[in-house]
């Protein structure tokens, strides 16, 4: 997907670069009334920050990244399953 400038009503509007994140879910646990879900990024040389990453409609309520792996927490069960590719964004 490409970035650029647009107009939503008479307001000009600045988009993001998104670029798509090879990444497969490896695990899933409900922890007490939480689900985990841990990710690992296919990109071996993927070094962006967790706050550059864009979920679809998977949104975690919290989570971090080290090492080319997510650690995600989500209130409701996200309906993933080991092994499944991961819809992952970052922003530029």
């Amino acid at each position: 997907m490409t970035g650029g400038a647009g107009f939503i009503g008479s307001h000009l509007v600045e988009s993001a670069v998104m670029t798509l994140i090879p990444a497969k879910v490896i695990a899933v646990r409900k922890e007490a009334k939480k689900h985990r879900t841990v990710v690992r990024i296919v990109l071996p040389e993927y070094r962006g920050s967790f706050d550059t990453l864009k979920f679809g409609k998977n949104k975690p309520l919290m989570g971090f990244c080290h090492e080319g792996q997510l650690d995600l927490i989500y209130y409701r069960d996200p309906g993933l399953k080991e092994g499944q590719s991961f819809p992952l964004w970052t922003i530029q």
